[in-house]
């Protein structure tokens, strides 16, 4: 797959370090009280993005753009590492995609002229008007984005020792289970990408697994993002979100989720179906096949959410020609290979809390049976999107397993009967939730072997 990551700003090389030029966008200004990005009058400019900081880094207005002589102001919020709870325990999702806590530094006074350093780690954003308060045009914006710099140091990520047992014993048990008839594959679902959410623990930790037993592929069974902000900032972090799994080296496979249509919240910015696809998947089209010949395996990839269709009962599952096309996927598929589906939402409506039917879900499971009636070997249907893990192996004759929530969130309140929420904190192993799969494509066993919160699971052959 590739992905090209939308630039954030325009960036110069200097001895003092990297100097960052944000983008502002006219009549946007950061609220007092809540430090969130919101619409103002035409003689504030602002940019929406969140820039890392940490000790020693430097915010300074450039000479020539008058900033010493009264030409223009800026204000620098500043955002800390601490996170409310609410985010963790309770369903909640941030309106700007940040679990950095706003410290309420800035006031309608607190413009500047001078430099200011950096003392502690954390996130700023910058926001500049002229010193006069006069209207400000689209020369400015375009003389501001030069006017003032973020010097930032190059700061490497440093892998924690809370993760390094962890490591070495998922690396230690997929090797148990390794055999020339296996294949190992990454599995996480719902990543819902935030500023401050540990996203960059959970890659280092699946990098350093992945380097110990490597992967035969990478799975993300969707909601790689909250898709609460324009569709530019979404496509910047999804787009770090899979540049960091592609780094991998191996095949990256995305199952689209709701939330990655980008509606969420009424989200004026949405995205079609076509413009997901080609976004999270590279393709023209929402599902898709992949096959591993030399083990005779094929993995299935579905669509189940459409954010146009009117009511939660229609929205998530199926259309009824991707259905047919799993018929004939599956009618193709040779009696002696091994099938794996994927999806985000979950194929049974007793597994979903957020509605009482899955459009075509009946359909599409029959489908499925079908196949096995005829001597297809289907091995699970594996999904995402209740942030929960649960194995359903009685009201199908293959099991459908779901997988917990990527996102360090333990909500226990909107949940499927007979669905397990583990615990979460961060600062430890829990932190972090994701499975290594590995699958016998000679015997049909399955192995979930669990990084972080929760337990490791297994499934005979079939």
């Amino acid at each position: 797959m590739m992905f090209r990551i939308p630039l954030l700003f325009h960036k110069k090389s200097r001895a003092a370090g990297e100097a960052l030029h944000p983008s502002f966008e006219l009549g946007h200004r950061f609220n007092g009280k809540s430090g969130f990005y919101e619409p103002c009058g035409e003689a504030v400019m602002a940019d929406f993005h969140f820039y890392e900081v940490n000790p020693g880094d430097e915010i300074c207005l450039e000479p020539d753009a008058g900033g010493y002589s009264g030409g223009y102001v800026y204000q620098a919020p500043f955002y800390s590492d601490s996170i409310d709870d609410r985010f963790i325990h309770t369903y909640c999702y941030s309106e700007e995609e940040s679990w950095a806590t706003f410290t309420g530094n800035i006031r309608e006074r607190s413009w500047l002229r001078r430099p200011l350093r950096i003392r502690k780690h954390g996130w700023i954003r910058l926001a500049m008007r002229k010193a006069d308060g006069s209207v400000l045009t689209d020369e400015d914006r375009q003389a501001a984005r030069e006017g003032i710099a973020l010097f930032c140091r190059k700061q490497s990520y440093c892998p924690k020792e809370c993760f390094a047992g962890e490591i070495e014993s998922t690396v230690r048990s997929v090797l148990s289970l390794k055999t020339p008839d296996t294949l190992v594959f990454g599995l996480m679902a719902d990543s819902h990408f935030v500023i401050n959410g540990g996203w960059e623990d959970t890659v280092s930790n699946i990098r350093q697994v992945n380097e110990g037993i490597p992967f035969d592929g990478m799975i993300h069974l969707g909601d790689i993002t909250d898709g609460m902000t324009s569709a530019s900032i979404t496509g910047e972090y999804a787009g770090r979100v899979l540049s960091d799994l592609e780094s991998l080296g191996c095949p990256l496979y995305v199952a689209l989720g709701n939330h990655d249509a980008n509606y969420f919240k009424g989200n004026p910015e949405p995205f079609a179906v076509r413009k997901q696809s080609e976004l999270y998947l590279g393709r023209t089209e929402p599902y898709y096949t992949v096959d591993y010949a030399g083990h005779r395996f094929r993995l299935l990839v579905l669509h189940s959410f459409d954010h146009t269709q009117v009511g939660q009962e229609n929205r998530y599952g199926f259309p009824p020609e991707e259905v047919e096309w799993v018929r004939k996927i599956l009618g193709e598929t040779p009696k002696d290979w091994k099938v794996l589906v994927c999806s985000h939402v979950p194929l049974l409506a007793e597994m979903h809390y957020w509605s009482k039917a899955i459009r075509n879900g009946p359909e599409m499971a029959q489908v499925m049976e079908d196949y096995i009636r005829d001597g297809g070997h289907l091995l699970a249907y594996i999904h995402g999107h209740v942030h929960a893990d649960q194995i359903n192996a009685e009201s199908l004759s293959f099991p459908v397993v779901a997988v917990g929530c990527a996102k360090a969130e333990d909500d226990q309140v909107h949940k499927a009967p007979g669905s397990t929420t583990w615990t979460r904190r961060m600062g430890d192993v829990t932190q972090e939730l994701w499975d290594v799969l590995v699958v016998d494509t000679k015997t049909g066993r399955l192995d979930f072997v669990r990084f972080g919160a929760g337990e490791d699971r297994s499934i005979a052959g079939r």
